[in-house]
């Protein structure tokens, strides 16, 4: 077994050129992440939610970065809001439909 560290250096001249390599590494990185944009998820683990947030334990996913602790998600508050969160990736799995084929 061999494990050894490589280093590169790349110079981004210009915003447009910091812009497009920003979005190729965000787009790379979601193509390897467990949830999509838009995915239907269902929060498994409530750990560190507090109960007002995330009324019935399902969301939508905004954002999921692989090797990532935290995965953005819109779900409702017990106030009727609509509110973008972090859940930790490891409390949500993909929803799945109700028996009847009801979401």
């Amino acid at each position: 077994m061999l494990t050894f560290s490589e280093s590169r250096q790349r110079t981004l001249n210009t915003p447009d050129e910091i812009a497009a390599y920003l979005g190729e590494t965000f787009r790379a990185m979601q193509e390897d992440g467990p949830f999509k944009p838009g995915d239907e998820v269902a929060i498994t683990s409530r750990s560190g939610l507090p109960p007002e947030i995330g009324i019935g334990d399902v969301g939508i996913m905004l954002c999921d970065l692989p090797n990532q602790l935290f995965s953005w998600v819109w779900v409702f508050t017990a106030g009727g809001q609509q509110m973008a969160v972090q859940i930790q990736t490891a409390n949500l799995a993909k929803r799945e439909p109700a028996a009847g084929g009801e979401a």
